[in-house]
Order: C-alpha cells, then structure tokens, then sequence
C-alpha cells in the first residue's frame, strides 16, 4: 500500500526572545507572539496499540491497519556542504507499541535503490531524531544535530544494512553510541523505500539516549531525514523535517505541550510586509531567500528555513543571533573565547518581528 497520496500541515512552534536587551520568558513570548489553534492534533503522529510485538517487517499486514501521517522533508541549504535538490519530499510515518517495544514504519519515494557503499558511491538511508530530554517548559533542540544544551539521539539506517544509535549535541559531534537495542529493516519495491525501527521501551543501555514511557508521556518530539544514495547524498546533503509529534494511542496531554511542539501560530503578523522588509534591511545582503534577486551566500540560505525551523528557533535567530551560529566561513567571529555572529540582534519595532517572522513562516 502506498500512504505517500495525503498532504500535511507541518506543525508550527513557539517563540521565546530577548527584546532590547531584556529577556522574555517562554509564558511572556507566547502571549506577546502566538495564539494557539485547536486544530493542533491534527498533527500528531499516534502510536497505535499492538496486542504483540510491534513487526519488523515493513510489508507485515499489521502496517497497512495504522494510520499513516505524511511529513515534509525539505533540503537542507543552511549548512554547508547543503542539498543541490529543490523539491520538497514527503515521507509518511506510522506507529505501533506494546508494553515491550515502539516501532515506526516509514516509507518514501526513491526512483533506484541505492545499497553499495564503496569509493564514490553512496547508500541510500533514513534516520529518526529524537531529543534526549523534552516536555513542557522545556524547549526544542536545534532541529539540525541538537545544541550543547540540548542533545539528541539518533536512529540511523542505511540500504547496506548498517543500523546504528548515534548522538549529536550541536554540528560537528555526532559520535556514535553503545546500541540502544533498535533494529532496522528496509525493503525497496516499486520506486518506494519502506523501513521499520524497532526498540524496546526500556533502552538496553546507553545515557544519550530517547526514553519512553507509555503510561506518563504525552507528546514525544521526533524529526525525519532521508538521503539518496544516487544522487550523492551523505552527511549535510539531505532532507530534513521540522520536528513533530508522536503521541502514545490513549496516552495524556499534558498543559504546555501544544506551545513545545509548534502550534502556535503568529499573531498579527502580515508575510507581505516582513518580505518587504527583509529586501529593505540588511537581510538581503547576506541571505538567500525567494523574492530576493541577489541570492547572497554571506548568511545561511533561508529558502526553507519557515518548514524545517519552529518559530521559537526563528525568533530567537532574529533577535539573540549568537544562541546558536550555524557553522559557515564568514559567520561569526571570536569575542571574548567565545563565537559571536556577525548577524547584530534585530532592533526593530514589535510590530515589524511580527511581520518578518511571519514572512519566515512562509517559506516551505
């Protein structure tokens, strides 16, 4: 069966900032930034209940009774080496537990299987990310390999078999973690890649790890990326999703949990008149962007940059750039031991955040 047919609606973050030299609070930002729509579940990824363990094989009949959410998956353009591809993908996801294991099953398209990995060629692969700690009141890793102080673990498949557990805590580390217990399976057919991960709830050992708890849990943040292997996709060279949300079937939610994961959505803010501004103010001197005729390589590109990122991260850029400084040659300078952007903190009007962090919204 193929689920990759539905369209999705990417859940939408929240903001926390630091307003003329004064911090905003999560609480404070929300209610300054964001109203909530009720239209937020719709989002969730359900981890659907197994009466056995959850299956390994990707064309168990079991899959095709769940139901399968589709996610975007966008180039990644921030980071050098970046995607040469422009087109957004779609990856649909589906979930099973019992009270020993969690599996996910994903499936997305891919024209050639890619599996030989040798000098020059590269293998097709999928992964999972999760954050290591997570729920309300606390926010999001950076979505791309998490930040010194909010790490990520990582499930990692690739079409030669190699399953791993990996962790990353900002760019640069990811390093390679004793195995959680997950195991992976792929099959290819038809054009379409299907693989299922499977873990037991309690990890078999490790510290940078995901933890999973059916019976207290509600939402748990995942993100998604896929390589192919034919077009020389590794490392950076991906696609990428925003993070999004699984939620145990019959599980709790929890007060805050809509404002962790993205749905909040701008207040008041108009897209027309945040673009405008960008082409007006420095922004686009050194930010690739849609609708910006120079198409600079001075800042990190931004073509996809409102699908990937969760609004919290997007105003905590525009306003405190140094909190996290994507790695670039010409990005940042030494002040002090420590890296500072080049980017100075957006001093403009409330009303203009608004609008610019709005036009960021839109680009997907």
């Amino acid at each position: 069966m193929n689920a990759l047919s539905k369209s999705c609606n990417p859940a939408r973050g929240v903001w926390s900032a630091r307003l003329f030299g004064s911090v905003v609070t999560l609480a404070a930002a929300i209610s300054l930034f964001f109203a909530v729509p009720p239209a937020f579940a719709e989002a969730e990824i359900v981890a659907e209940w197994l009466d056995r363990n959850p299956p390994l094989d990707p064309n168990d009949p079991a899959w095709h009774k769940t139901k399968a959410v589709e996610v975007s998956l966008y180039p990644q353009r921030t980071v050098s080496p970046g995607s040469a591809a422009m087109d957004v993908a779609r990856i649909a996801v589906r979930a099973l537990y019992n009270g020993e294991a969690i599996a996910l099953w994903l499936e997305w398209r891919d024209r050639a299987p890619a599996d030989i990995v040798s000098v020059g060629r590269f293998a097709d692969a999928v992964a999972v990310q999760w954050p290591v700690e997570y729920g309300p009141g606390r926010g999001l890793p950076y979505v791309g390999m998490g930040d010194p102080s909010r790490p990520v673990a990582l499930w990692f498949w690739r079409a030669d078999g190699k399953v791993e557990t990996l962790a990353a805590a900002g760019f640069g580390s990811l390093t390679a973690q004793p195995s959680d217990g997950v195991e992976a399976k792929g099959v290819w057919e038809d054009g379409i890649w299907r693989v299922v991960f499977r873990r037991p709830l309690r990890a078999l050992q490790g510290d940078e790890m995901v933890r999973f708890d059916p019976a207290r849990q509600g939402l748990i943040p995942l993100a998604l990326a896929t390589w192919q292997g034919e077009a020389g996709q590794r490392d950076g060279d991906k696609r990428l999703s925003g993070w999004r949300a699984l939620r145990f079937e019959g599980g709790k939610r929890e007060t805050g949990e809509a404002e962790l994961f993205g749905a909040a959505a701008p207040a008041e803010g108009n897209p027309e008149a945040g673009r405008k501004l960008m082409l007006e103010r420095d922004c686009a001197g050194c930010h690739a962007f849609p609708g910006n005729p120079e198409r600079p390589a001075a800042g990190p590109d931004l073509t996809y940059v409102g699908g990937i990122h969760n609004p919290s991260y997007l105003l905590e850029s525009l306003l405190q750039p140094s909190q996290i400084i994507v790695p670039g040659k010409g990005f940042h300078e030494m002040e002090d031991g420590r890296r500072t952007s080049l980017m100075p903190p957006f001093e403009g009007s409330e009303q203009e955040r608004r609008d610019i962090t709005a036009f960021l919204g839109t680009l997907r």
